[in-house]
Formats: C-alpha cells, sequence, structure tokens
C-alpha cells in the first residue's frame, strides 16, 4: 500500500476488489496471506492512518468501500443499474457477496 500510495499523484485514484472475511473465497486462494474484512481499509485511510506502525508510509481518503459482487468487475462497461441488480441477487439468493470493492483517493505525498 505504502508503493500505490508513492506512485499515485495527489488526487490520483486508486480502485480495488479482493475477496474478503467472512466468505470462503478469502481462504481458498493458497496465496492469500492477509485476509481482508469490512474494516482492513481503516489501516490506509485518514489524517493519520493505523498502518503506520507497522511502516505505511501514506494516507488515502476513502472515495467507497463496499461489498460487491466479483462479476460486475469484469465488464465495467456495463449498465450500472445492471450492476445494482446483480449485487443485490447475490445478496438475496447466493447468501452474501463476496469481494469488497474499495477505491480511494491518494492524498498529498508525504
Amino acid at each position: 500500500m505504502s508503493e500505490i500510495h508513492r506512485v499515485l499523484v495527489p488526487g490520483g485514484r486508486f480502485l480495488a476488489l479482493t475477496p474478503a472475511y467472512p466468505h470462503t473465497s478469502a481462504f481458498t486462494d493458497p496465496t492469500h496471506v492477509n485476509f481482508i474484512t469490512k474494516d482492513t481499509h481503516e489501516y490506509f485511510t485518514g489524517l493519520n492512518p493505523s498502518g503506520a506502525m507497522y511502516g505505511f508510509k501514506g494516507a488515502f481518503e476513502v472515495v467507497q468501500v463496499r461489498w460487491e459482487a466479483s462479476s460486475n468487475a469484469y465488464n465495467l462497461n456495463q449498465p450500472s443499474w445492471r450492476k445494482t441488480i446483480r449485487r443485490l441477487h447475490r445478496q438475496i439468493f447466493a447468501g452474501s457477496l463476496s469481494h469488497l470493492l474499495w477505491e480511494f483517493s491518494a492524498n498529498k505525498q508525504l
């Protein structure tokens, strides 16, 4: 996250989609060494990000953090109404959404 912040210009956007706890997709890939939760982004956002105690150098502002259907990320040209319907369908019929979408804006370089 420090490197992402370093290469973004102030105001630059970071967009990530990642499987998150408690959905099983967060655990099934053996390359996932750190599990993401709905609150993980707080380590990297705000004026004094708590990730600094672990060596994070930077600060992001939250644009949005939300649960998302992973299939919505594969076709960015879909109309937003279709993505909304897919998200609602996953919430109602599949039990839960599996991924968190993070969109951050980089604060000035530190």
